[in-house]
């Protein structure tokens, strides 16, 4: 399954991004994709902090905060999460950001081709999982060499699968604050 999260201030281009995604008549197709999408960048990150993403899809001019903040946001939150930016403008100043800053995978320019955009989300997606696999193997020979606990293990494991479970926000008083 491939959880694809799509941020666009313009529904008709979040609309034709998420149809295209579930096409599965098309090739190359994406494997078996969820997609969510948002018009706000603030809306999309509250969904990340509960909900894993493997992919993220953002447009670079937003009036709300624009594609390279919001990636970047993003990477702070979800740091496995593959990040793309689709974007009409050549705006290399903005691009560079994106590539430094949120370390995105691919450039995408509007209006795109649904074969090479899809192409470039299964590349993308690939990419991301091989990386992820190269770092389990390389966590598995550092237990197997005691460098690091399987306490620490497990915490990968889980916060890869619910982000934002391993991290708790204290009160002065030492409560635990719970967002909402």
């Amino acid at each position: 399954m491939a959880d694809l999260l799509i941020v666009d201030d313009e529904p008709n281009v979040l609309n034709a991004l998420r149809r295209m995604c579930m096409n599965r008549t098309a090739t190359p197709a994406i494997p078996d994709p969820h997609v969510a999408t948002f018009a706000a960048p603030l809306e999309a990150l509250a969904y990340m902090r509960t909900n894993r993403v493997d992919l993220v899809i953002s447009d670079y001019r937003m009036p709300e905060m624009d594609g390279a903040s919001f990636l970047t946001k993003a990477k702070m939150l979800q740091p496995d999460a593959a990040r793309m930016i689709l974007s009409a403008f050549s705006d290399m100043e903005g691009i560079v950001r994106a590539i430094n800053d949120a370390g995105i995978f691919r450039f995408v320019a509007k209006p795109w081709g649904d074969t090479e955009l899809r192409a470039s989300i299964v590349q993308v997606l690939e990419h991301r999982d091989m990386m992820l696999e190269n770092r389990r193997l390389a966590d598995e020979v550092r237990q197997q060499q005691d460098i690091i606990s399987r306490q620490q293990l497990e915490l990968v494991r889980l916060e890869a699968e619910s982000p934002g479970i391993t991290r708790v926000r204290w009160t002065p008083d030492g409560g635990v604050l719970i967002e909402e």
